[in-house]
Parts: structure tokens; C-alpha cells; sequence
């Protein structure tokens, strides 16, 4: 049943503020060790820790830019800075080997028919999400253990690692932009209804693998990045804990 009235109004949900402030922090690290994502595109995938499959210039490709109808959406989410840093610093066009998991996140939400705009701001931070994954995957050799901080990474991540951690990260994004457009418009929209069920049914589902997947990623950026992309019980730990996420930058 479509609600007639609008929410009532209330303060600003402590969550809110989580969620602004692991934005932040995702862009900030990403400036913070630039000259470091850029010293590795000269680098092999051996030497960066990555999957044979995934060389460094491949996982930072340049998704395409949002049309302009979709930006709304994105932004409304909170999310223009997370489609726009990609934009900036991304390099070439050709699609790397985290496109397709992201796309197919996209898919499966737009499924159901959506209008263009929401369709289109979905597909934007998903395509988003799989440069922001390659990106820290990037870096991920130069990082710390997401428990062990003072432990260097070592190991190298699989490819499957990083598909899943894309596939959580895409999910997280589009959820944001579908629960948005929800909160702003209501419920009135059975498309719109039908694609925000989707996405919190996918989220039931995946949680189970997460705590198996963060371990698997093992460094702090990605992890952070992964853990709070998409609401589940371990979303923000470290800020209900108080252990302060960011203190190794």
C-alpha cells in the first residue's frame, strides 16, 4: 500500500552521519595515497599483489560519466563524490575484469523496469563501485592488516576476492541511491518498490559470506570500504566501537 502522508520529521539518524563519515574517509584515502596508486600503474600485478588477471591500469579504468539525468539520484544519495572521484582519476576506458560483476548488480535491481534517471543513477554508482574495489586493490600491498594494523599485507588477493567485494560495494551503492529516491518520492512506485526488495533480499543473502570475504581482503582500506558499503550487522563496527577507523592515515 503506497503511504498518502508524508514521514514525519526527525533528527538526523546517528547512522547518517556514519555513513557520511566513511565517505569521507574512502575519498580521503584515495587523495592521501595518489602519488602511490599512480607509482603503481608502472608496477606488475606480482608486485602489487594482484590476480594474474588484473593488472593495475585494468582495475582503475575510467567508468563512463553518468548522464545528466541521473545525477539527481546520485546525488541525492550522497554519493556524487564517489561517482566523480573515478572520474578524475581513472585512467583510460578499457573495461577491467570488475565491469561485469558490477554491471550485473545494476542489472539485476533495474530488472524490473525502472525510469530512466533511477535506472541510470543505478548503473553510475555501480560502474563507480568497481573502480573504487580496483582502486584500493591497487594500493592494497602498501596497507595494513584490518586487525593486526601493524602487519603488513603480503598475500595475493584472488580475483574471485575482489569480484565479490565489487559485488557488495555495487550493492551497498544502488541500495543508497533506490532507498533515496523511496524516501524523497514514497512508495507509490511498485518499480521502484520491487527494486529496493531486490536489493535488501540480495543484502540477506550476502551477508553470510561477508565476515569470510573481509578476512579474505585482509587490508584495512578495503575492508573498511567493503564492511560498509551495504547495511548488515557489521556495518560501521569500528565507529560503534569507538576504535576510531582511519587512525593509520
Amino acid at each position: 500500500m503506497a503511504l498518502e502522508h508524508p514521514p514525519p520529521s526527525c533528527p538526523v539518524a546517528v547512522s547518517d552521519g556514519w555513513e557520511k563519515l566513511a565517505d569521507g574517509l574512502a575519498v580521503q584515502r584515495i587523495h592521501l595515497h595518489r602519488r602511490e596508486l599512480e607509482n603503481a600503474l608502472g608496477k606488475g600485478v606480482a608486485e602489487c599483489g594482484l590476480p594474474a588477471q588484473a593488472s593495475p591500469l585494468a582495475l582503475i579504468s575510467r567508468p563512463l560519466p553518468p548522464p545528466d539525468a541521473a545525477v539527481a539520484d546520485v546525488s541525492a544519495a550522497g554519493l556524487l563524490p564517489f561517482v566523480t572521484v573515478p572520474q578524475q582519476i581513472g585512467r583510460g576506458t578499457d573495461g577491467g575484469p570488475l565491469v561485469a560483476p558490477a554491471r550485473a548488480v545494476a542489472q539485476m535491481l533495474t530488472a524490473g523496469g525502472l525510469e530512466d534517471a533511477a535506472a541510470q543513477g543505478i548503473e553510475a554508482v555501480c560502474a563507480a563501485s568497481a573502480w573504487w574495489v580496483g582502486a584500493f586493490a591497487v594500493l592494497r600491498h602498501r596497507g595494513g592488516h584490518h586487525v593486526h594494523i601493524d602487519d603488513d599485507v603480503t598475500d595475493t588477493v584472488a580475483l574471485t576476492t575482489l569480484v565479490d567485494a565489487t559485488h557488495a560495494v555495487a550493492l551497498g551503492a544502488a541500495t543508497r541511491v533506490l532507498r533515496r529516491r523511496l524516501q524523497l518520492t514514497g512508495d507509490g512506485n511498485p518499480q521502484m518498490r520491487d527494486g529496493y526488495c531486490r536489493a535488501v533480499t540480495e543484502a540477506i543473502v550476502t551477508e553470510p559470506t561477508l565476515p569470510a570475504l573481509l578476512e579474505s581482503l585482509g587490508e584495512l582500506r578495503l575492508v573498511d570500504l567493503v564492511a560498509n558499503a551495504l547495511p548488515w550487522r557489521g556495518q560501521y563496527l569500528k565507529y560503534r566501537s569507538g576504535l576510531g577507523a582511519g587512525q593509520v592515515e
